[in-house]
């Protein structure tokens, strides 16, 4: 590493996640001042501090806490202050599996899918400016995992900009912060590796400078599983940085938005959050693609998505929204044979239900006809409305899959087949 060229101040926080972690690894003492940071010329002497965390979960199965707030995101690096490249990426990824050599282990490969969530999740802290833990570290991996650990941190650095020597400072203090045995970064059955690396400018008493920012995921899959977006090295294979949202994703809205799996999932936000729905909701609208999906969050309801480009969130679409049906008082959920959600306006709540042979038909549960659906079995009764209400003469009428007609008039209420 070439720190002729900066001087360099570091305040390098870190926490590594593990599966299986000895309970006495738990709290260790932080080891002596990494020689590599010590030699700038003419540098303060660094003040170094970390912690650790454990974290365990199955593959899918994402840990719960919501993900800390952007906060300024002009300030992240995605802005074009100091653009990440595939040399800082490779500089991480050698360190990674030189390490490993050490130890004895096999090299890990690069996967592109694992840099991906890794990039974003660099660029997450780079934008809070902050260190943080990612609390769905597997959103957007290949499926066939079967364990993973992430490392991540930050170094704070004052000079000329220098990311590959920040980025060999970082990773080196990282690395070398537990010792080399019964740690899950030397694991042998570990296969694959996701690095991401942010950099934002930043200006000091002590001068200008810059933050590096740096997320490794580490995972393991079965043996021979061929798994997408696999490289030897990270030159064939980089992904460019994520660029940061233009729009905040936070709140309730944000728990739910990242719970149902994120931009992966959902795509990127494609506006702010917006108030002024009836029973004092709000709403955020988000963009994969040409699918569009919103998130409603009220008092009483929680938050809620709606698929715009299905068939049930056409049909309230079409219905007037929130103005006629009210606003989701569920996800869109499976049954045998088709699809279900329920809004709710002013007490009332209507079912959207949809089939392949029906197309989506509502169902107003609060009604006479909806009150003798639900009690004739709801679609195991009468089956799948083909129709919404109707009137025929002085009757109101709706009908169903499995050949009934549920009539209403006069205040009676009969079905005919």
């Amino acid at each position: 590493m070439n720190l002729a060229r900066t001087a360099l101040v570091a305040s390098t926080a870190f926490a590594l996640l593990l599966g299986g972690q000895p309970a006495a690894l738990a709290a260790p003492t932080p080891p002596a001042d990494p020689p590599e940071l010590s030699r700038a010329t003419g540098a303060p002497a660094p003040s170094l501090h970390g912690g650790s965390a454990t974290a365990a979960a199955p593959a899918g199965t994402p840990a719960a806490p919501a993900v800390p707030a952007a906060g300024d995101l002009a300030g992240a690096a995605s802005a074009g202050a100091h653009p990440t490249t595939v040399e800082h990426i490779t500089e991480a990824f050698e360190i990674v599996n030189d390490h490993r050599r050490q130890a004895r282990r096999a090299p890990l490969v690069y996967n592109t899918a694992l840099s991906r969530n890794a990039q974003q999740w660099a660029e997450t802290m780079a934008a809070a400016r902050k260190e943080s833990r990612n609390p769905d570290p597997w959103a957007g991996a290949p499926p066939g995992g079967v364990r993973m650990d992430q490392y991540y941190g930050k170094g704070v650095f004052t000079g000329a900009f220098a990311g590959v020597d920040a980025v060999e400072a970082l990773t080196h203090y990282l690395l070398d912060f537990y010792p080399r045995e019964g740690t899950d970064q030397f694991a042998r059955d570990l296969t694959h590796l996701g690095i991401g690396v942010s950099h934002v400018a930043t200006s000091g008493s002590d001068g200008p400078g810059w933050e590096t920012y740096l997320t490794i995921h580490y995972f393991a899959y079965p043996a021979g599983q061929a798994v997408p977006g696999t490289f030897p090295t990270p030159a064939q294979g980089f992904v460019s940085p994520v660029a940061a949202p233009a729009h905040a994703v936070r709140g309730a809205i944000g728990t739910k938005y990242h719970r149902l799996g994120g931009a992966s999932v959902l795509g990127e936000p494609t506006m702010n959050e917006r108030g002024g729905l009836v029973h004092g909701g709000v709403y955020q609208q988000f963009r994969k693609g040409t699918r569009t999906t919103t998130i409603y969050w009220a008092p009483g309801y929680g938050a809620m998505a709606v698929k715009n480009y299905g068939s049930i969130g056409a049909r309230w679409v079409a219905a007037g929204r929130e103005h006629n049906f009210g606003l989701p008082a569920t996800d869109e959920r499976p049954v045998t044979g088709g699809a279900y959600q329920i809004f709710r306006r002013d007490g009332r709540s209507t079912q959207v239900m949809w089939s392949p042979g029906t197309g989506s038909r509502a169902i107003k549960l609060y009604g006479a006809i909806g009150r003798a659906w639900k009690a004739a079995g709801h679609e195991r009764g009468y089956g799948f409305p083909v129709t919404d209400e109707y009137r025929y003469g002085a009757e109101v009428r709706q009908r169903f899959s499995k050949g009934y007609t549920v009539h209403y008039a006069a205040g009676r209420t009969w079905a005919t087949r």
